[in-house]
Parts: structure tokens; C-alpha cells; sequence
């Protein structure tokens, strides 16, 4: 039985929303500073004499640091608390991004990628696993999406801040300027978060709606191996598969789409700076838009895990128009193309991390989150070191064949799980 929503009062009986507007903003802290690298890549390339293949040794050098920090992030968050964890995590990965401004080769940005990569990847299973401590069942799917879409606004704003900086100063500035924000994000953070038993400045009637509401999805999870030991849990393995195979568009866009833009389209770094941006902001749609609609379908009724992979199969039936983006003259369409395509990737990744944390007990949520991250980090290094051979040998046309199916195949795995080995309690939850 779930308890009535507090009266409204945003900043008085909403304060989940302002856990929910920070972990969005760590997001775009997050992803600004991997974004830097890829809008400058054509000037690093050039300046600091290096190649494709070397930048996709740079690349790769992240996600190797991004799986390893996932081995450990989950189970650190668990035992110390999101509070702790995500403010020293911030503040490191802060530190090492100004550090970029530093580097004298290619080599030496691949030491402080993979520096980056440990930082950054305690950001997405604390946020998700804040949310489940602060979001309710029937907000989590929007509460997700805001989370995810702070990378994509990362993107939007490091395209023309980065481009600006380095074309009216340095473009060493484009690393260090925008680290003086995260570091009064992390100060912002430590002063106004705890867990909702704890939070000083929560209203009673909130505090009461979210201890009662937030673990309604996660009582009808799959039973089998235990909560304390997920990792061989069928669900798990299949979150893991999901984005080891679909994790790669998201690595994709933000470390090769502005290469691809220069190199095939013939996008100067002016260009990049005024139109770049544009698939980014149509993946902040697409994220939003899918949660948000995701959570009216279970509001209307309907089983969470039923709506959230109804999005997911609308989003993966999106993904094969990969095969006309990179095959058209036209760059307009193709840009257009680019653009519908983030936003089906935003749409799934909203619901797959929303039917993640809805799957699971609170307790292990933030380290089935980093199993299935890890999973999605191993497909963006293979995915990484891949692009940079066929690219250099080949263009780019192979690479979006090849990723055309991934989340249609991604989708069948899941599928198979939740539709195919469930118990009579997997059926009447979903």
C-alpha cells in the first residue's frame, strides 16, 4: 500500500527533487570533462602530433579505468554511503581533468585518462543508487532520465564553451576553467546531502512518503540467487550483456561523433561549436521524454518492468536508421539522423537504469549497477580500439553498420530473462 503524495511546497515537501537536480548537474561535471577531449581532438591531433589509432588508445585508456573503478565503486558506495563517496570522487576526477592542460603527448594523456576513467566511475551507480534511497517507484523512471541526461547536457555546453575557450584563449583553459564549477559543485554537495532518514531539512510528510513508496518495485524483484550475491543472478547477467552491447553508442557519441563530424563531414572546430551540439540536445529530449513516459504508463497501471521495456523496444526499433545516416550525401539529414539516434539511445538507457534499480533490493543496487557498467565499459573498449582500426582503414561506414543491431540484439537478451525464466512471482510482478 503506498502512502499519498505530500502537499505541494516544491523546496519544502520536494526536496528529492533538488537530490535529483545535483546528481544531474555531477552528471554534467562528468561528462563536460569527457567531452573536452573529444571536441579537441582534431587540435590535439594536430599539435601534439598523434594519430587516430594513438587517440583511440587515449580512449580506450579511460575505459579500462572506467571497469576497473566499477569494480569497486558499487561496493564503496554501498558501505560508505553516496554522500562520502561521490564528493571524493568528484573532487579527484576534477583535479585530474585540469591536470589534461599539462599534457606534452599522447602518452601522457593516456595516464591521465585512465585517471579521469577511476574518478568518474563512481558517478552513475551513486546516482542511481541515490535515487533509490530518495526517488519513489512511480517518479524513478524521470528521476533517471534527469540523471542520465546531465551527460548529455555535459555535451551540449562542452561543444560551444570548449570551442570559444580555445579559439579566443588557450586551449589548455578549455581544461582548467570549467574545474573551478565542479569544485563549488563538490562543496555544494557535501553541505546538502544525506539519506532521507537523515536529511535535517526534509519534511516529515515527504520522509514519510518516500520510506513508504521507494522499495514497491524492488519487493516484486525476481527471487533466486541471494540479494547479497547478484552477480550470478540471470537479471544481472543480463543487464551486464545489455550494455556491454549497447554502451558503445554512448561512447561512440562522445568520443568519436566530432571526429567523425571533421573527418567525414568536413566540420572545422568553428562548425563543431555552432551545430555539434545539436544530437546531444536531441538525446536530452529522448531521455526525459522516455522516463517521463514510462513512469505515466505505470501510474495508468501498468507493471513497471512492462513499461519500461516497452520503451526500450520503441528506442531499439530507432537504431537501425544508423545504416542511412552514415550511407546519405545530404549532412543536414545526416545530422538529423545522428540526432534521432541519440535520442532513442537516452530513451533506453533511461528505462534500462530504471528497470535496473527497480529489479533489485536498495541494498546491492549500486553494485548490480557497477556489475552491469563494467559490462558496458568491456564493450566500449572493444568498441574504441575497433573504431580506431576500421576508421583508419575503412571510414566510418562499417563502424555504424555494425552498431546498427546491437540494441535489437541487446533487447532479445533481455527479453529472454524477463519473459522466459521467470517464476509464478516474476510473472505477477511483471
Amino acid at each position: 500500500m503506498t502512502t499519498p503524495k505530500p502537499a505541494a511546497g516544491f523546496f519544502t515537501h520536494r526536496r528529492r527533487w533538488l537530490v535529483v537536480g545535483l546528481l544531474f548537474c555531477f552528471s554534467v561535471a562528468s561528462n563536460f570533462d569527457r567531452q573536452t577531449l573529444s571536441v579537441l581532438a582534431p587540435t590535439l591531433k594536430a599539435t601534439l602530433g598523434f594519430g587516430t589509432v594513438e587517440y583511440s588508445y587515449v580512449v580506450t585508456s579511460f575505459l579500462v579505468a572506467y571497469t576497473i573503478g566499477y569494480v569497486f565503486a558499487g561496493r564503496l558506495l554501498d558501505r560508505f554511503g553516496v554522500r562520502l563517496c561521490l564528493a571524493a570522487a568528484l573532487g579527484f576526477w576534477t583535479v585530474v581533468s585540469m591536470a589534461h592542460a599539462a599534457a606534452a603527448g599522447w602518452i601522457s594523456l593516456v595516464v591521465l585518462r585512465f585517471l579521469l576513467g577511476l574518478g568518474e566511475s563512481f558517478n552513475t551507480p551513486g546516482g542511481i543508487k541515490a535515487i533509490s534511497e530518495w526517488v519513489p517507484s512511480r517518479e524513478r523512471g524521470l528521476s533517471v532520465a534527469i540523471l542520465n541526461n546531465g551527460y548529455v547536457w555535459g555535451a551540449i555546453l562542452a561543444a560551444p564553451i570548449v570551442a570559444f575557450i580555445t579559439l579566443h584563449l588557450d586551449w589548455r583553459l578549455a581544461f582548467i576553467l570549467p574545474g573551478f564549477v565542479s569544485l563549488l559543485l563538490m562543496v555544494t554537495w557535501w553541505k546538502a546531502y544525506d539519506s532521507p532518514e537523515r536529511h535535517p531539512r526534509i519534511s516529515a510528510e515527504e520522509r514519510a512518503y518516500v520510506l513508504a513508496n521507494r522499495d514497491v518495485a524492488a519487493a516484486g524483484a525476481a527471487p533466486g540467487k541471494s540479494p547479497g550475491n547478484p552477480l550470478f543472478h540471470p537479471l544481472c547477467i543480463a543487464f551486464f550483456c545489455a550494455r556491454f552491447l549497447t554502451d558503445p553508442w554512448a561512447y561512440f557519441f562522445n568520443f568519436w561523433l566530432p571526429d567523425y563530424f571533421a573527418g567525414s563531414r568536413g566540420f572545422s572546430l568553428a562548425l563543431l561549436g555552432l551545430i555539434g551540439w545539436l544530437p546531444f540536445l536531441a538525446g536530452d529530449i529522448g531521455g526525459p521524454g522516455g522516463g517521463a513516459l514510462s513512469d505515466w504508463l505505470v501510474r495508468r497501471g501498468i507493471a513497471p518492468r512492462r513499461a519500461r521495456f516497452g520503451l526500450l523496444a520503441a528506442a531499439a526499433a530507432l537504431m537501425p536508421l544508423a545504416n542511412i545516416a552514415v550511407r546519405t550525401d545530404a549532412t543536414w539529414l545526416a545530422v538529423a539522423i545522428i540526432a534521432l539516434l541519440f535520442a532513442g539511445h537516452t530513451c533506453w538507457m533511461a528505462n534500462l537504469l530504471a528497470l535496473l534499480s527497480e529489479s533489485f533490493p536498495r541494498s546491492v543496487v549500486a553494485t548490480v549497477l557497477s556489475i552491469s557498467a563494467i559490462g558496458g565499459s568491456l564493450g566500449g573498449i572493444v568498441a574504441s580500439l575497433l573504431t580506431g582500426r576500421v576508421v583508419e582503414s575503412h571510414g566510418y561506414v562499417p563502424v555504424f553498420t555494425m552498431m546498427s543491431g546491437l540494441h535489437l540484439t541487446a533487447l532479445v537478451v533481455i527479453a529472454v530473462v524477463l519473459y522466459r525464466r521467470r517464476s509464478p512471482a516474476d510473472a505477477a510482478a511483471a
